[in-house]
């Protein structure tokens, strides 16, 4: 049999058969032996396992470096996740940015458009005068032929008039009548008047060829401004999907960081942006309509740009207390000798310093208004009656509409002409606070507070907190909720 000790298991060899009688008696005793030992061989590897895992240390606490690496790469992720939310927040600004350069450039090209149509305007009108003068030197011209010949029929001389005839142009017709003293009567009234009517004809011919060459600088300055609307709109596109792409990447790596979905990370995004934009509209809401009880006083100077557009409660420095009414002078001594000097009054309190005029000619109460309520109420009427239209560049109807073209036409239906880009109608109308707006008139928004040609937008109140609009390119006319953030310190009404 095998010899199992110490683990040996080498095979020994096979004894001779045994024959006879205890042949069967030797096979059923090794039987037993055989089965055995592959059974303590079987177990072996487990018990030694066993006791492998019996044996190993306990693992070894974390150290003092392993803390310190562990919270700081927590920190490392809290600050890639603040870092991300701040690229968020700013992307959310330039995508508004983006949209304020669009609107700002379509102002631009409305304002070039509107400086053409003038142009063109005074050009017709220099063209018609030069027409109009040259019909009156071609006249005279005529009245001094006429009696010319009658000169020559009766005998006259008729050299003056004649050199007036064959002059080149109003100089040349003065050179050669410097012997006007020569001729008397209707001959000096025929040669005075065609002098004068030639003069005016040469004139007006000046001012028409220069009206028409300023016509044609102001329609190449707005096809340059209109390329120029039309690039920003393309950069804006641009950016904002640039802008939308990163936004999704980032989205991804902050749901990553949290261990969230996309979806719900982006929900929690969007929130964050309508929340900042609530408390930046609820911040330019209330300096626009301040607290019940501090409007300022009618005649009261305009707040400045940057402050708040409420009125003076709480701001207005309180006028110097009065000083204190001299003490009574002391009873004169009984001695005649002469009473002491008295002490001198105390000087009077300063007067309040009278409030300043305002800085700028577009305060409080500037401009003019000419529209009835009534008016106001025609005029919402009619722009609301052009929702769905197009927004078009310069557009003043009946397709398509600019901002501005849109308040415009919406006043000219109700019987009231305005000026035609928003920042001339903010200079034109009646600045009012907010707190007076009634439906009909025209809220502005612009870059500096301060002034009127950095505005880029124009809008009419509807009422209930609405207004009615062409926003920008690409969105339709459209009624929605008033925004406050970068609106001019005052409304307007026409």
């Amino acid at each position: 049999m095998p010899n199992v000790r110490d683990g040996d298991v080498t095979p020994q060899p096979r004894p001779a058969p045994v024959d006879g009688p205890g042949a069967a008696c030797l096979r059923a005793a090794r039987r037993p032996v055989a089965r055995r030992v592959p059974r303590r061989l079987a177990v072996l590897p487990v018990g030694l396992l066993t006791l492998g895992l019996v044996v190993t240390p306990a693992a070894a606490a974390p150290s003092t470096d392993d803390v310190r690496e562990a919270r700081a790469g927590v920190a490392r992720a809290q600050m890639s996740v603040a870092q991300l939310e701040v690229r968020l927040a700013e992307l959310a600004a330039s995508a508004e940015s983006a949209e304020v350069v669009v609107q700002t450039a379509a102002e631009d090209y409305a304002r070039t458009v509107a400086d053409a149509d003038a142009a063109r305007a005074r050009a017709a009108d220099a063209s018609g005068r030069a027409e109009h003068a040259a019909a009156e030197a071609e006249e005279a011209r005529r009245r001094l032929v006429t009696f010319a010949r009658q000169l020559a029929r009766t005998g006259g001389s008729a050299d003056v008039l004649e050199a007036a005839l064959s002059a080149d142009g109003f100089q040349d017709v003065a050179r050669r009548t410097t012997v006007l003293d020569q001729v008397t009567g209707k001959a000096d009234d025929a040669v005075q008047e065609y002098q004068a009517a030639l003069l005016v004809a040469e004139t007006m011919q000046r001012r028409s060829t220069d009206a028409a060459q300023a016509a044609g600088a102001a329609a190449d300055a707005a096809a340059d401004a209109l390329a120029q609307a039309e690039r920003a709109q393309t950069d804006a596109d641009a950016s904002l999907a640039a802008g939308r792409a990163e936004r999704d990447g980032l989205i991804t790596a902050l749901a990553a960081a949290r261990q969230t979905s996309a979806e719900v990370e982006r929900a929690r995004q969007d929130a964050l942006d309508a929340d900042r934009r609530a408390r930046a509209e609820a911040a330019a809401q209330a300096q626009r309509l301040p607290a019940a009880g501090t409007a300022p006083a009618p005649g009261a100077p305009a707040p400045g740009g940057g402050s708040n557009g409420g009125g003076t409660g709480g701001t207005r420095p309180a006028a110097p207390a009065p000083a204190p009414a001299p003490a009574p002078a002391p009873a004169p001594a009984p001695a005649p000798a002469p009473a002491p000097a008295p002490a001198p009054a105390p000087a009077p309190a300063p007067a309040p310093a009278p409030a300043p005029a305002p800085s700028t000619p577009y305060g409080l109460g500037t401009g003019t208004s000419r529209g009835s309520a009534a008016a106001g109420a025609a005029a919402v009427a009619w722009a609301q009656s052009k929702v769905g239209l197009p927004y078009v560049y310069g557009g003043t109807g009946p397709d398509g509409y600019d901002c501005s073209g849109l308040t415009g036409g919406a006043w000219r239906a109700a019987g009231v002409g305005i000026n035609r880009t928003s920042r001339d109608q903010y200079k034109q109308v009646l600045k009012i606070s907010y707190d007076q707006l009634r439906p009909g008139d025209l809220v502005f928004w612009g870059d500096n507070p301060a002034d009127p040609n950095s505005i880029y937008h124009v809008a009419m109140w509807v009422g209930g907190g609405q207004i009615v609009e062409a926003s920008k390119p690409g969105v339709p006319l459209r009624v929605t909720s008033m925004r406050w953030s970068k609106t001019m310190p005052f409304a307007g009404r026409p």
